[in-house]
């Protein structure tokens, strides 16, 4: 049995939302307000929990300027004998033609009311089953049976580990089949602990000091009002005398006395081992009930955990739902964390955002099968950021990773002010990695990913002043014909002149299938990232951060712009001369003005991405623009015109 769908509606940050969810792992990221809590403690709210924490609900829960709101599950794979627990509440429903299942749903309604008691205002709810609430009232055994295991963030394990009466350790010792108070073990500890207070009670310092305590009680009190002071313990009685209460809550006194710690020679640890104790004795806990509804919530893991042992806490998550024939509990873990998002399944990830739900299972993202298995191979750490940004620029070299913060910044586009993050998949991917923002139902209504993405392609399309020809000093690509597929050699294509007119149709090549809704595909106007920059108006800066002197470069300024890439990809610079670039261009262009003037320098297509994702999201799913591609066919047809030989452009379907 697991928790299948969920549907809420005017519940804090939630107008409306529907989530199908995984039967087993959720693995909920997305940035801070978002509405990953919400939806735990919408759960949370519906099932309630195990824990002694008290649930309710609070006028702050109500979706402003709404009155009421509601919350609805629906739970599938109900075995047989969960439909006996369940049975005047179930509904039944057509799966594969004719064949039936059974299914339950809840239904938690809640209506803020004008009647105030102890001054706020009383919230009548309601728990029903039946599609739309409309079946009979949920009995409290039932949400017993179905309430969650909750471990909520920056707890404090310490405390819950502790003794006393609202001890986790002494519900959990409690629950264990083996200290029912039918079974053997509870006699025999409880007739040991009667034995010992019987001893302890009879020492003659405790006798003594309850002597002197009746005496002083005397001369306190009247004396028509005797009283007979006795120091009382748990298990003061026999067990034999005892009756079946005594003896529940004489253990229970011993089980609240019980502390907890993770190493006898050093019990003081810090507060990451000391969750990594707390969890392991919730998820033993957990084991116990795999029979009934196991279902986990935690909420930010990572808040104490170093990355090391997040990755191990989770890969034991997924190692504990893959063991055996049993299947593990459902879970729901909510998370900020790169090291949790990058190792956990792809198909797992919901994305919040802007209180709506957004999952990345086959589906439900224009992701094609065997994307998922390449991107769960190389979605690390660094790239798993994506998963919490509110814009994403994927570059596909250290170059740009480099320098397009410092031009944004220049620009007057901070990426961190706009929470925009940096991907560099180097020359592989793009299109993996950027449709993971892409939905597949957004004809059907579904609602676009409003997260901004800027894909940034090198065109790879140089002059023929840049092929090694006799006669030509700065040429330095040596011009080589493809296999019968279009690949091999240096080049991946190869078009001449009178074909110019392919050119922008090989840039929809780069486009295809991921330029849409919330995503962009930034071609270069020509030929790679920091030849454009050359030829567009920055080769002062970038001859000055090469070392080279400008009077020593051609003057015309493709034949100064080849010279000075020849430099930079003849000594492998790239990522030097990005550094040193970056602090050329604070120097030149962080004064008054200097934004217009960078702008005025910067290739058209560096700057429609970086305005992409620090603009406001559109939901509409925009056509792909033909600014860049109509700039390349000019740039073509004015070569084709003065009688140049070739042009080049790498054509690579998935990156």
């Amino acid at each position: 049995m697991y928790l299948s769908n969920i549907k809420i509606r005017n519940f804090r940050l939630f107008s409306s939302i529907k989530l199908k969810l995984n039967p087993r792992l959720n693995v909920i990221a997305g940035e801070n307000n978002s509405g990953k809590t919400a939806l735990i403690d919408a759960i949370r709210l519906a099932l309630d929990t195990n824990s002694a924490e008290w649930n309710r609900v609070k006028e702050d829960d109500f979706n402003s300027p709404s009155n009421e709101f509601s919350i609805e599950l629906e739970f599938d794979g109900i075995t047989v004998e969960q439909a006996s627990i369940f049975v005047e509440h179930l509904t039944h429903k057509k799966t594969n033609g004719e064949e039936r299942s059974s299914v339950l749903h809840m239904k938690l309604s809640a209506k803020l009311t004008n009647n105030l008691r102890r001054g706020t205002r009383f919230i009548q709810t309601e728990f029903r089953s039946g599609l739309d609430g409309s079946g009979p009232q949920i009995e409290r055994e039932i949400r017993d049976y179905l309430s969650a295991t909750y471990l909520k963030p920056l707890r404090d394990a310490e405390q819950e580990l502790s003794s006393g009466r609202s001890s986790r350790l002494a519900q959990i010792l409690a629950s264990k089949v083996e200290l029912r108070p039918d079974t053997d073990d509870f006699k025999a500890l409880l007739e040991v602990f009667i034995q010992a207070s019987s001893s302890f009670k009879k020492n003659s310092s405790i006798t003594k000091n309850q002597t002197d305590i009746a005496e002083l009680v005397k001369k306190l009190s009247f004396k028509n009002t005797p009283f007979n002071p006795s120091i009382q313990m748990t298990g003061d009685k026999p067990f034999s005398e005892m009756n079946e209460t005594e003896k529940t809550r004489s253990f229970s006194d011993i089980l609240e006395r019980l502390n907890l710690v993770l190493d006898t020679d050093t019990p003081r640890q810090g507060l990451g081992y000391n969750n990594i104790l707390f969890m392991a004795t919730e998820l033993l806990l957990l084991k116990q009930e795999e029979g009934q509804f196991p279902l986990l919530l935690i909420e930010e893991p990572e808040a104490h955990l170093h990355p090391q042992l997040q990755m191990k806490f989770l890969q034991y998550l997924k190692n504990w739902q893959s063991e055996g024939d049993k299947q593990g509990p459902q879970i729901f873990l909510t998370t900020h964390s790169p090291n949790l998002a990058s190792k956990a399944p792809l198909e797992s990830v919901i994305i919040m955002n802007e209180g709506r739900a957004f999952p990345l299972r086959k589906g439900e993202t224009l992701l094609d099968e065997d994307d998922y298995v390449f991107l769960e191979k190389f979605l690390d750490v660094t790239k798993a950021n994506l998963f919490f940004a509110r814009g994403i620029l994927i570059v596909e070299g250290d170059a740009e990773a480099i320098l397009l913060p410092t031009i944004a910044e220049l620009l007057g586009r901070n990426l961190e002010d706009y929470g925009v993050s940096i991907v560099n998949v180097g020359s592989t991917a793009f299109a993996r990695f950027a449709k993971i923002f892409l939905r597949k139902n957004i004809d059907d209504g579904s609602p676009v990913m409003p997260i901004k993405v800027a894909v940034l392609r090198d065109l790879d399309l140089w002059p023929a002043s840049a092929e090694e020809t006799d006669g030509n000093p700065h040429g330095f690509k040596e011009r080589k014909k493809p296999n019968k597929n279009g690949r091999g050699g240096n080049l991946a294509y190869w078009l001449d002149p009178t074909k110019a007119d392919q050119v922008p149709s090989k840039i929809e090549t780069l486009q295809k299938g991921i330029h849409e809704q919330n995503v962009r595909v930034q071609v270069s106007d020509e030929w790679t990232f920091e030849y454009c920059l050359i030829k567009s108006g920055l080769h002062s800066e970038i001859a000055t951060s090469l070392n080279c002197k400008l009077a020593d470069l051609p003057e015309d300024p493709e034949e100064r712009a080849v010279a000075l890439y020849k430099e930079i990809e003849s000594s492998s610079k790239k990522t030097e001369l990005a550094y040193s670039l970056s602090s050329e261009l604070t120097r030149n262009y962080s004064k008054q003005g200097g934004a217009g003037r960078l702008r005025s320098r910067l290739p058209k297509y560096i700057l429609e991405a970086i305005d992409h994702v620090t603009e406001e999201h559109s939901d509409t799913n925009v056509p792909p623009e033909a600014s860049v591609a109509s700039a390349v066919m000019a740039c073509a047809a004015a070569a084709a015109e003065d009688g140049s030989d070739v042009y080049s452009v790498s054509e690579d379907h998935n990156g």
